[in-house]
């Protein structure tokens, strides 16, 4: 590895791991928040809702901003727009005007998040860039452990400490500033539109899209509503709340370098497939889980198919894609998984109206292991990822 590939490896680290406070740190603050601004459960889905909106709606002008304008330009402006919207909030106690700070908050997460997958592709490819997938992973493993624990913490202080913690991603920029080129796409408009459906339309790579969708419509429907069950019906603190996301991160940390040596045994499609089946088996557990510490042991089964079906999917999706393009296939597959995690809090929000928490787990989880058969395309990419490239 190079200086330079070296560098953008890091700032993708770091912007990736983040912007996760933006939702796994402020999830554990959730209780709090809906205390003290006086909204209900289904009401509080919309804070998460409204984040990953302009995710799903801008992800692709943004990857397509970023390909012509240069990944510098587009990232230094998600880190400043992402910062400022999130430590807004705290200065305001009416709910509305914190939903559309949110909502700006999500125009800066939706080109962010995907511009971090990209400029490891950008670095590297082949094994080297799967390995490289795999220590972004593991930072943001690492970060989704301790963010929920350091939300929790800020929440005892106040929600608006909490809250206020979300601009400290501001540095990030300067650095961006600093290390990253502008290099740009040469291909019209019209050209672009055309190559990129082309690209995201490949035998097989639908497929790994959907695997991400649903990943994040499990991952997000227990963000947002996980802590609010255990706290509210199994008795837990706010602290082992968000000591059980944690565990279900920290693991998923420490499966992501194993995934390097399974590919060199196991197809990428099994273990991809595999991975979401186990993820939706893990939302029924949750489900059924009667205290937090059951719940604790649930969050390693869903740890282990996370941990596995993010590098698999972000590394298919980075190898798949032509260089010219690579930010606007990356973020379309960043639109699909957003897709997923507005779907996850709308959909909780939804059947909470009409059911019990544990019992809307259990529907999304049932829902989510009958979609596995339709993930059986993937194969078609098993060589993108086979044991020669790794």
């Amino acid at each position: 590895m190079g200086a330079r590939p070296r560098a953008q490896l890091a700032l993708a680290i770091a912007a990736g791991v983040g912007t996760l406070f933006g939702v796994q740190g402020i999830s554990a603050a959730l209780p709090v928040l809906e205390r003290e601004l006086g909204v209900s459960e289904s009401e509080l889905g919309l804070f998460t809702a409204v984040y990953m909106l302009p995710a799903v709606l801008f992800a692709v002008p943004l990857g397509y901003a970023a390909d012509r304008l240069g990944r510098r330009r587009v990232f230094v402006s998600m880190v400043v727009l992402y910062s400022l919207a999130g430590a807004a909030q705290a200065w305001t106690t009416d709910f509305g005007v914190i939903l559309g700070l949110r909502f700006l908050q999500g125009v800066g997460f939706g080109g962010l998040m995907p511009l971090t997958v990209t400029l490891i592709g950008d670095a590297y490819r082949g094994a080297t860039q799967l390995r490289a997938q795999a220590h972004r992973q593991v930072a943001m493993g690492i970060g989704e452990f301790v963010m929920p624990l350091l939300g929790a913490a800020l929440a005892a202080v106040s929600w608006q400490t909490a809250l206020l913690a979300q601009g400290g991603l501001l540095p990030i920029a300067l650095a961006g500033a600093l290390l990253l080129d502008d290099t740009r796409s040469r291909t019209e408009t019209g050209g672009y539109a055309r190559e990129l459906a082309i690209a995201a339309r490949q035998p097989g790579l639908p497929a790994v899209f959907a695997g991400g969708f649903l990943r994040f419509v499990c991952k997000f429907a227990l963000i947002a509503y996980l802590p609010l069950m255990l706290v509210g019906d199994r008795g837990a603190t706010l602290a082992q709340g968000a000591l059980v996301l944690g565990v279900a991160s920290g693991v998923a940390a420490a499966v992501n370098f194993a995934v390097v040596r399974l590919l060199v045994q196991v197809p990428a499609s099994r273990l991809l497939i595999g991975a979401t089946a186990l993820v939706g088996a893990a939302v029924v557990g949750f489900a059924l889980a009667p205290t937090w510490e059951v719940a604790l042991v649930v969050a390693v089964v869903f740890g282990i198919g996370d941990g596995v079906l993010v590098v698999v999917q972000n590394s298919l999706v980075t190898e798949a894609a032509p260089d010219r393009i690579r930010a606007g296939v990356v973020a379309v597959s960043g639109m699909t998984r957003n897709a997923g995690k507005l779907a996850a809090p709308l959909a909780m929000g939804a059947l909470i109206l009409v059911a019990s928490v544990p019992v809307s787990f259990a529907v999304v989880g049932a829902a989510t292991l009958a979609a596995v058969p339709a993930l059986r395309p993937l194969r078609r990419l098993d060589h993108l990822l086979g044991r020669e490239r790794v």
